[in-house]
């Protein structure tokens, strides 16, 4: 096979073999794009879509990298302890259709469609872990304890968030600008969302967020500007390695509203 019938993804799979070597890990490819991984006693059965769709997208190989040290971090399964792991407790906007479901996860709904899921991140924000139930055992807390941690740093996230504004055709799309661009998204469920954008768009404000890095934001009063959003959403839904929603959402004092999609819903 030349280097021009190679599939799309073959670099990707191969920099991640790299890393599994290097690794020490057994690994079995079971089938396209699905690996079986040995560490030990343990087994992890994984899949590169998410990895291989985010690797085409940004062609960076630290987006493989990155992939690797998450998977090596859940083998080994270590969990900081609560007072080293408070700064770093989140929230993530996520889809409610994760089909392993969120049963020992600490989680809420948020639409039909959408799931705020409590997680943490390590200092350097490589990676993010979702929270689940034994984990609160382990830390020696509460189910509220965690979940205050959460809301009182991702208001913090919004307090050092900047509003950026594209002015298009007397419309103004604000874009969310955060260093935390992992939830760039999920900054919409915070209390202080609203300060950070009704003195420019005003209250409430439409918003459409098709992956976790990628926010956009708009006055309720410019509903038929929405339209000519609708194919930079779809592809940053179809091509992100970590989709949300095509929906858009109103946000307003009373929560997140669907009012509509982008995208039919399957049946």
């Amino acid at each position: 096979m030349t280097a021009a019938d190679e599939p799309p993804h073959a670099a990707a799979d191969e920099l991640f073999e790299a890393e599994l070597d290097a690794r020490g890990f057994d690994y079995e490819v079971v089938e396209d794009g699905l690996y079986e991984i040995v560490a030990g006693e343990i087994t992890l059965t994984v899949s590169l879509e998410n990895m291989r769709r985010d690797y085409a997208r940004d062609n960076d190989p630290g987006v493989v990298s990155r992939f690797a040290e998450q998977l090596d971090a859940a083998i080994s399964g270590e969990t900081p302890d609560w007072e080293s792991v408070q700064p770093f407790i989140r929230y993530s906007l996520e889809p409610a259709d994760y089909e392993m479901g969120f049963d020992d996860v600490l989680h809420e709904p948020v639409t039909e469609t959408l799931i705020k899921v409590y997680v943490f991140t390590p200092p350097d924000g490589s990676s993010i872990a979702w929270i689940i139930d034994s984990m609160l055992t382990d830390w020696g807390v509460t189910r509220d304890e965690v979940i205050e941690q959460a809301n009182q740093n991702m208001d913090q996230l919004v307090a050092e968030t900047k509003l950026e504004i594209d002015e298009i055709e007397a419309v103004k799309l604000g874009m969310l600008a955060t260093e935390e661009t992992p939830f760039k998204a999920s900054l919409i469920l915070s209390p202080k969302f609203r300060e950070l954008v009704s003195p420019t768009l005003g209250w409430p404000v439409f918003v459409v967020a098709p992956t976790r890095d990628f926010a956009y934001v708009l006055s309720c009063e410019d509903k038929d500007f929405l339209g000519r959003l609708g194919q930079v959403v779809l592809d940053e839904y179809n091509e992100s390695g970590h989709p949300i929603t095509a929906e858009v959402l109103e946000v307003s004092d009373d929560g997140v509203v669907a009012i509509g999609s982008f995208a039919p819903r399957s049946p």
